[in-house]
């Protein structure tokens, strides 16, 4: 539920009046600032704000600058002077947030809703495979529909080969793990998934999929985490055996090299079967519209083909300069091998 504030700033509890912790810590409540919800309407604000940022800062500033003498305790103070703290940083934008855990709802064809968990580390400049994406968020809710429209690529436990061999699916680039996670709750014991990223992200990576143990635990699903660095090209190629039926991966494509590598993983990792496809979502932002062409004529070079492909509109957790949602434009493409579509 959205929190309007119709008082003006001075109707909070003021410095110079003493306040208890209590009632200070409770006024800051009301001022959090989560981020923007990821929706396919910008209208999705999650908290509405009707006092001016400027008043809320000179308040968070006033409460920050103030020794709290009349406090009871030095971790009543600590935790106001932290409380202020987040909530200033929270004013600077969606990059200066502290951590947080954040709940993603995530279709089935069954009418159900999985619900996940992720936690997300503050973000930095080298960390932003730390943050859900825009483009994973919209793939994971496409999940149930794309995969519904080939049966043949996820078998029921009805139609499933007599030796009981699962699906293996793996995500390059996973980063918090909602698509590699959606994907494991809604197959479940009918196929197993890798998720894997770069040695700093893998363990808040890890860490996701513990918080989501009892679902995973409910859909009998198998999920597991390491590291994959898409540049490293091992001596020895995988085996047909380590080699993968399906790859996932979304909002790939955000460096020069990262074509060159991504391709290169896909094809080395995907397994050359008749069904075998790779699955992807990126936002097409302008900076990177060269880095989108390159990967499609390099995955045209591996020999795979676009068999379905669209593009959608969702809205970024971001905000413009006036609290307004940012649109994002994201292209998603299933493919597969061309010779044997």
């Amino acid at each position: 539920m959205a929190i309007v504030l119709i008082s003006p700033v001075l109707d909070l509890p003021q410095i110079y009046t003493k306040p208890s912790g209590t009632d200070i810590l409770r006024a800051l409540d009301l001022l959090t600032i989560k981020p923007r919800s990821f929706a396919t309407t910008p209208h999705e604000p999650a908290k509405r704000r009707s006092v001016q940022s400027a008043g809320i800062s000179r308040y968070l500033t006033s409460i920050i600058s103030s020794p709290l003498s009349w406090l009871d305790s030095d971790e009543l103070r600590e935790a106001v002077w932290d409380a202020a703290g987040a909530r200033l940083s929270e004013r600077s934008g969606r990059a200066a947030m502290r951590a947080m855990t954040r709940i993603f709802s995530i279709p089935s064809s069954t009418g159900e809703e999985f619900t996940l968990t992720l936690h997300e580390p503050s973000i930095t400049a080298d960390n932003l495979g730390m943050k859900t994406w825009v483009s994973s968020y919209l793939l994971s809710r496409r999940l149930h529909s794309i995969l519904d429209a080939t049966p043949q690529l996820i078998p029921s436990e009805s139609t499933a080969p007599k030796n009981n061999r699962t699906l293996r699916a793996l995500e390059l680039g996973s980063g918090t793990g909602l698509v590699g996670m959606s994907f494991a709750a809604l197959h479940g014991k009918t196929a197993s998934i890798h998720l894997t990223d770069l040695p700093e992200i893998v363990p808040n990576l890890a860490h996701n999929v513990a918080l989501n143990v009892e679902l995973l635990t409910r859909t009998a699903a198998t999920v597991t985490t390491g590291i994959l660095d898409w540049s490293f090209t091992p001596d020895k190629p995988p085996t047909h055996e380590e080699q993968y039926d399906l790859i996932l991966a979304a909002d790939s494509l955000y460096s020069p090299n990262h074509p060159k590598w991504l391709t290169n993983a896909i094809d080395q990792w995907l397994s050359r079967g008749l069904d075998a496809r790779v699955i992807v979502e990126m936002p097409l932002r302008d900076a990177y519209l060269p880095q989108i062409e390159e990967f499609r004529q390099r995955m045209a070079n591996l020999g795979l083909a676009v068999v379905e492909e669209g593009e959608e509109v969702g809205y970024d957790d971001w905000e413009t300069a006036d609290g307004g949602a940012v649109e994002v434009r994201c292209w998603w493409a299933i493919w597969g091998w061309s010779e044997k579509l």
